[in-house]
C-alpha cells in the first residue's frame, strides 16, 4: 500500500509541474477561497453487514485553489450515534466520533486534459486528508478515543451557476485509522495488549458523502482562474512604439510647462507693477494714432491668437531696424464686465504683448513699457475692437 501511495505522490507532482507552466489571472492570497457543506453515510469496512449499520455524518469544509489542479482545505466532521457495529453499544451521545483534519486536492481533468478559462461541467477531484479522530465512548471502527485517520476519497464534481460558482460531489471514501491505541487483546511479538495500527482494513470505514461548495469570487472579475494570454511580438513592438512616443510627448510638454511658468511669472510682475498704481480709465480715444499695428483679442482673454502674431512681428522688426526707438504698449478692454476685471485684462493684453517680444524676438525689455489702461469704447468705431493692444514708437533721449 505505501509502494503504491508514494507511486502516486511522484506522479501527482510531475503532472502538478506541467500545469504550472501555464499563468492565470486571479491567484492572490484571498483568490479562489471556497466553502462547502456535506452529508453522508458510513459504515465499517468488514466483519459486518454494510447495509444495517450506517452511521449518518455531516461536515464542513473550507478550501483554497492555488491552482487549476491543486488545493488544500481544512475539514471537520461528526457521526452521529444512530447505529454502532454489532460488538458495541451506544454510548447514548448525540455525537459518537469526530475527525478535524486538513485535505489535498487534485483535480485530475485539469492535470490530465489542461485548462481552458473555465471549469468543466464535471470534474474529477482526487482527494487525500488526513484527521485526528475522537470518540466519544467506547470502540469506533475498530479505534478507541484518539485516532490519526488517513482518507483516500475520489470526487466527482458537477459545476453550476452563471460563472460555475457552485459545485455538487459525490464522493466515495476510505478511511484507514492508521495511528490509534487498541487493547483488544495481546499482539505477538509484543507481549503487550496495546499496538500503533497501521494500514489495516479492519481498522477502517467506508464513507459516502454529498457535499456542495460555493467558490468566492476573486480578483479577476471572475469566481475561477482565468488564463493569461501572453501577447505576441508584433503586439509588443506596438506597446514599446507607444510607450516611447507618450515619453516624447512628455519630455516636450515638460518644456512647455517651463516656458509657460516662466511667462506666468514675468506677468504676475507687471501685475504687481501695476497694481501699485491705480490704472486710468480711458474715457476718450487716444490722442495720437499708434504707430505700429494693433493687436486685437477675443472678449475676456488675453492670449494672442495666431491671427494677431505678425502684428508683433512687425513691431519686432521695427524695433531691431531702429534701435533709437523705444515701444509703448497701451492694453485696452470694451466695457462690459466688471470695472475691476477689465482695468486687469488691459494690463494683461499689454503685457502679453511684450512678453512675445522679449521672449520669442529677443528685444530688450528695457526698450518696452507696458501699461494697462482699463476700459473704453472710442477707440475704434467697431465696438468689440476696443479690446485691443496699441503701440507707439518713442525716441530714445540723447
Amino acid at each position: 500500500m505505501k509502494k503504491i501511495i508514494t507511486l502516486f505522490a511522484v506522479a501527482l507532482m510531475a503532472i502538478t509541474a506541467m500545469a504550472q507552466e501555464q499563468g492565470f489571472y486571479g491567484n492572490k492570497f484571498w483568490d479562489n477561497w471556497y466553502v462547502g457543506l456535506n452529508g453522508g453515510l458510513a459504515t465499517k469496512t468488514n466483519h459486518q453487514a454494510l447495509m444495517k449499520n450506517l452511521n449518518a455524518n455531516a461536515g464542513l469544509r473550507v478550501g483554497k485553489l492555488f491552482s487549476p489542479v491543486i488545493g488544500v482545505g481544512v475539514e471537520g466532521m461528526a457521526f452521529f450515534n444512530n447505529r454502532v457495529d454489532a460488538s458495541h453499544e451506544s454510548e447514548g451521545t448525540a455525537i459518537r466520533y469526530h475527525q478535524l483534519g486538513l485535505y489535498a486536492t487534485v483535480n485530475l481533468m485539469n492535470a490530465f486534459k489542461g485548462y481552458y478559462g473555465e471549469p468543466r461541467k464535471f470534474e474529477v477531484y482526487f482527494l487525500p486528508a488526513f484527521y485526528w479522530g475522537h470518540t466519544y465512548g467506547e470502540y469506533n471502527y475498530g479505534a478507541r478515543k484518539n485516532t490519526l485517520v488517513n482518507k483516500l476519497a475520489v470526487d466527482l464534481a458537477y459545476n453550476f451557476g452563471r460563472s460555475m460558482e457552485w459545485q455538487v460531489y459525490l464522493e466515495p471514501s476510505i478511511n484507514f485509522l492508521i495511528a490509534g491505541m487498541r487493547d483488544d487483546g495481546v499482539y505477538p511479538g509484543t507481549g503487550e495488549g496495546k499496538k500503533l495500527v497501521l494500514y489495516d482494513i479492519n481498522n477502517s470505514f467506508l464513507q459516502l458523502s454529498v457535499g456542495v461548495n460555493y467558490k468566492f469570487k476573486t480578483s479577476n472579475g471572475t469566481h475561477n482562474f482565468a488564463i493569461v494570454e501572453a501577447c505576441d511580438q508584433i503586439e509588443i513592438d506596438s506597446l514599446n512604439e507607444e510607450v516611447n512616443q507618450l515619453r516624447a510627448k512628455a519630455l516636450n510638454d515638460e518644456e512647455k510647462i517651463v516656458s509657460l511658468q516662466k511667462e506666468h511669472d514675468d506677468l504676475e510682475e507687471q501685475l504687481q507693477a501695476c497694481e501699485q498704481k491705480p490704472a486710468p480709465v480711458v474715457t476718450k480715444a487716444v490722442s495720437k494714432e499708434p504707430d505700429l499695428p494693433a493687436v486685437f483679442y477675443p472678449l475676456n482673454k488675453s492670449i494672442i491668437t495666431p491671427a494677431q502674431q505678425p502684428n508683433v512681428a512687425v513691431a519686432a522688426e521695427v524695433l531691431k531696424n531702429h534701435p533709437e526707438y523705444n515701444l509703448l504698449i497701451k492694453g485696452y478692454a470694451s466695457p462690459e464686465g466688471p470695472h475691476d476685471n477689465n482695468t486687469s485684462l488691459g494690463i494683461r493684453r499689454a503685457g502679453a504683448v511684450k512678453t512675445m517680444l522679449v521672449n520669442k524676438y529677443k528685444i530688450d525689455a528695457n526698450r518696452i513699457t507696458a501699461e494697462g489702461c482699463g476700459e473704453t469704447d472710442e477707440l475704434f468705431p467697431v465696438f468689440e475692437f476696443n479690446r485691443v493692444a496699441v503701440m507707439f514708437l518713442q525716441k530714445k533721449d540723447k
